[in-house]
């Protein structure tokens, strides 16, 4: 009889064994799902180059968006530009320029003037973006190549 009823303890601790086994395989999938979608990866789209003319550039204290591009072109002074990536830092929408920032529509993210994150998910700020003279009185503006904030192109 004690031979029974070793016979059964060992079923019954192989049984939970498997269990357990199985449950932590599942909370491990789950966790692991769980850390990938804290952690979103966003593609903005491939980097591209477009010209702007420098005639084109707007006046000294004004802005200049790009939609298409999801880019604005700021005028610091007469010989100073930026430009400011459109797309926010948390999933890829493209905001929107509100009376006191940038705004964005999808998580409700929101910058100031300079791109600084103010509110919202947004892990960053939004991007500077490269500019570059090029010949034929045009400017480059690289939406691949990101810059410290700040960074303005001084225009010859």
């Amino acid at each position: 009889m004690s031979d029974k009823k070793e016979g059964k303890s060992r079923r019954e601790l192989i049984t939970l064994g498997s269990a357990f086994g199985l449950m932590g395989l599942a909370a491990a999938g789950t966790g692991g799902a769980l850390f990938k979608y804290m952690m979103p990866v966003v593609s903005y789209g491939t980097p591209q180059k477009f010209l702007v003319p420098v005639s084109d550039l707007p006046d000294v204290g004004d802005e200049l968006v790009f939609s298409d591009m999801k880019v604005v072109i700021r005028r610091q002074s007469e010989k100073k530009i930026a430009a400011i990536s459109l797309v926010c830092t948390h999933l890829g929408c493209t905001v929107n320029r509100v009376e006191t920032g940038f705004q964005c529509p999808c998580h409700g993210s929101q910058y100031d003037t300079d791109g600084i994150v103010v509110g919202g998910p947004a892990p960053k700020t939004l991007p500077w973006l490269e500019i570059k003279a090029v010949p034929g009185g045009q400017v480059e503006i690289d939406t691949g190549t990101v810059l410290p904030q700040n960074s303005f192109f001084e225009i010859a």
